[in-house]
């Protein structure tokens, strides 16, 4: 083979693109064809017109400066460069794999097994993963496992701080045994080669990794043929990307003809990958998507959000990481971290090494934190998000992230924005809670009541919305599933309440808001506004019309109780509309449960009930039997719903203190 064909070939297998002489460049990011590649005399002459130097050329290719030459000037030895331990869980020696270069028989490199003493040959000793203890102790806490093709790649990501893990003997060898080692894992990310043998390889993996029921991300280079060429040509994790979405080797287009800088890329349907969705809030919240929490000022968006993050870092949300704590991103702008934001979420519950505050520090600002914007760290954000397994961000408010060029009234400039947002959940297996305000307009869809262009909506795959119950005397907030794309829009909503709660602090007790679920209610944000946002429903005297009519139509039926259905019909047709017999309730001692039998609601009549109570019995997620009425609680209370722990006293040792200080971020995250 002569130098020239030799040389080619190494670019195309790298992923660079070009034709005759004129190719792009793998010692730096070449977007047009900057590499000259013409025969010399005694073999290919190489020059970069953008500067690089020979040698880190022919180093990023995997080749010697001997390859550039059609007679080499000495061809190297076999020789070991690398040996890789196989271990047992207890991190025992188990045999070794080493790395021979260049290989035998003219391969470019060979793989032998050893005895750990160094004899050959390994029949009878056991297969494990590569790297089994590291591996095992990331799974069992819930974190994210990368699955590649060889131990160099493994090595590769280690760098990054990632844990990997491959199995002996390359692609075709994967054994779904394996996949006992992956129980426990949050998710499982598996980074396939850029050929066949490797594709199908990575399908077998996914494949069992799925049917353990772990979450599992396939992910490829954006350039070369593995992970390793993908970040020795200066991409980072970041930029790995779905298979669908990498560059395909292409054949050198015809002479006559001009490279595209655009092609239309045509797939069959058949060769897409069908995925799960997966949700960090039970068919609420789903995982790799924005989310909005929507709703007006001062109905308590950040406490509750404050509330959700304890959960998930606490592996106490009904969901994909029930029981398997994550790590979550804060993101706050509009308050005092030591005042505010923190003591919040202390109050809330959170484990505080698992709480992150998010923000940016710039190399010409040196101790100075500057917000997160949006979408100029949203690449490095997605690289801290897998290096700390980070299960939720929170963005509040999301629109105080979005770059401040970004006309935020204007759907393709907000997208710009919030869709690389989703992509980067998406490849962490995180999801994204956005807090966004209602605006003062008088519209009946929630969804156009949020502040900005209609795309922050449609952006997201969820929206979850908030809003005073004016029936109520207690401030209790009703909390509905407004829109879900990839689920079900028959969620029952919920209701909640802001107590007062005294935290310790270094400067003595401080009050702050805790949030608290109280139960379910039968009435949505959408029916609120439907009805004026108001819980007037006409003057005293129609009030106190449909308060007897609904007393009187439950008093006659037996054991006081209908399903609810029944006795909106009923009203209807004696001229009362659905929505004012359902604020009469309250007010005559009827409230709402679960019928005993199938689905749906009914409406049970208590003659001694409070007319001041809530709406509906506390039945939902907290369990309790009383409904909390605004009450001053210290937060060594459980954060209700879902989280039956108690947090420690200011007294106690534990690192998890209710010390402000103690909040991970407060500095710059390692």
């Amino acid at each position: 083979m002569s130098a020239f064909s030799r040389f080619t070939e190494a670019l195309e297998a790298h992923g660079s693109k070009g034709r005759g002489t004129s190719w792009q460049c793998v010692g730096h990011e070449d977007r047009a064809p900057s590499l000259s590649v013409t025969n010399g005399a005694k073999g290919v002459v190489v020059n970069c017109h953008a500067g690089c130097a020979t040698e880190d050329i022919v180093a990023a290719l995997g080749l010697t400066m001997a390859d550039l030459f059609d007679d080499p000037l000495q061809k190297d030895r076999p020789r070991v460069v690398a040996e890789y331990p196989y271990c047992d869980r207890d991190g025992e020696i188990l045999k070794f794999v080493r790395r021979i270069e260049p290989g035998y028989n003219g391969e470019k490199k060979t793989f032998r097994q050893f005895k750990p003493d160094g004899t050959p040959g390994t029949k009878g000793i056991p297969n494990v993963l590569y790297r089994l203890p590291e591996v095992i102790a990331t799974a069992q806490t819930g974190g994210t496992v990368y699955v590649v093709e060889g131990e160099k790649d493994v090595e590769s990501l280690r760098v990054l701080g990632l844990t990997a893990t491959c199995n002996i003997g390359g692609a075709g060898k994967w054994s779904s045994s394996y996949c006992r080692f992956l129980e426990g894992a949050g998710q499982v990310i598996v980074i396939q080669d850029r050929d066949e043998p490797g594709r199908k390889h990575a399908a077998d993996v996914v494949d069992s990794v799925q049917r353990l029921g772990i979450p599992v991300t396939l992910l490829e280079p954006a350039v070369g043929k593995d992970v390793s060429d993908h970040l020795a040509a200066g991409k980072g994790y970041e930029h790995l990307v779905p298979p669908e979405a990498a560059d395909e080797p292409e054949a050198p287009p015809e002479a006559d003809t001009e490279p595209q800088a655009r092609r239309l890329r045509i797939t069959p349907l058949s060769s897409i990958r069908l995925r799960a969705t997966y949700w960090i809030w039970e068919d609420r919240i789903p995982v790799g998507g924005l989310t909005l929490w929507a709703g007006r000022e001062g109905i308590g968006k950040s406490t509750s959000a404050a509330w959700l993050a304890a959960q998930v870092t606490r592996g106490t949300l009904p969901g994909i990481h029930e029981g398997k704590p994550r790590s979550v991103f804060y993101a706050a702008s509009e308050d005092s971290w030591e005042r505010t934001v923190a003591p919040r979420l202390v109050a809330a519950g959170a484990d505080l090494e698992r709480t992150f505050r998010i923000d940016v520090v710039e190399e010409d600002r040196p101790g100075i934190a500057a917000p997160l914007t949006l979408p100029s760290d949203t690449s490095s954000l997605g690289k801290e998000m897998l290096r700390h397994d980070v299960g939720l961000l929170v963005v509040d408010p999301l629109v105080s992230a979005l770059n401040g060029s970004i006309d935020t009234h204007r759907d393709r400039e907000v997208r710009s924005a919030l869709e690389p947002l989703g992509q980067v959940a998406d490849q962490a297996a995180a999801a994204v809670l956005g807090l966004v305000h209602f605006g003062k307009g008088a519209s009946t869809d929630p969804l156009s009541l949020i502040l900005g262009s209609r795309a922050f909506a449609a952006t997201a795959r969820a929206v979850i919305c908030m809003a005073r119950d004016p029936e109520a005397e207690d401030g209790t907030v009703i909390l509905s599933q407004e829109k879900n794309n990839l689920g079900r829009l028959d969620l029952s909503s919920l209701t909640y309440v802001v107590q007062s709660a005294v935290i310790d602090t270094e400067d003595g007790p401080s009050w702050v808001g805790r949030c608290v679920f109280t139960g379910e209610s039968e009435r949505s944000v959408g029916d609120m506004l439907a009805d004026g946002g108001s819980g007037s429903g006409g003057d005293k005297d129609e009030r106190n019309e449909v308060e007897r009519w609904l007393r009187d139509f439950m008093t006659g039926r037996d054991g006081g109780e209908a399903p609810a259905a029944e006795v909106l019909r009923a009203g209807e047709k004696d001229g009362y509309s659905k929505d004012a017999v359902k604020r009469a309730k309250k007010k005559v001692g009827v409230y709402s449960d679960k019928a005993s039998f199938g689905s749906g609601w009914v409406w049970k009549y208590d003659p001694n009930a409070d007319t001041q109570g809530n709406q509906s019995r506390p039945s939902g997620p907290q369990g309790s039997t009383e409904a909390p009425q605004g009450s001053e609680e210290r937060s060594t209370l459980s954060p209700a719903p879902f989280a039956p722990f108690v947090l420690p006293s200011a007294e106690s040792d534990d690192h998890n203190s209710q010390n402000v200080t103690a909040l991970p971020g407060g500095k710059e995250a390692s």
